[in-house]
């Protein structure tokens, strides 16, 4: 099995950056020839209870719509 290698420091930044502030949500981290080649964020909004989908769907940080972001490309090194 092939020893793993060190992700490069950009990379690692691009990652925490995806992960930071998702109260709820997934990251997903695409891997080609050993190398990330994509980083995906996805955020979704928790309602507390029932009756906050009667309300508008308000909570702490006001109501978002899910969103998802990606596409990135982070790294194509040696």
């Amino acid at each position: 099995m092939k020893q793993p290698s060190a992700l490069p420091p950009d990379v690692l930044g691009q990652i925490a950056r995806a992960i930071d502030g998702i109260k709820y949500g997934s990251v997903q981290i695409t891997i080609q020839d050993s190398r990330v080649v994509q980083i995906e964020k996805a955020e979704k909004i928790r309602f507390r209870s029932r009756a906050d989908l009667t309300s508008g769907g308000i909570v702490e940080d006001g109501s978002r719509a899910d969103r998802t972001t990606g596409g990135s490309r982070t790294h194509n090194g040696p």
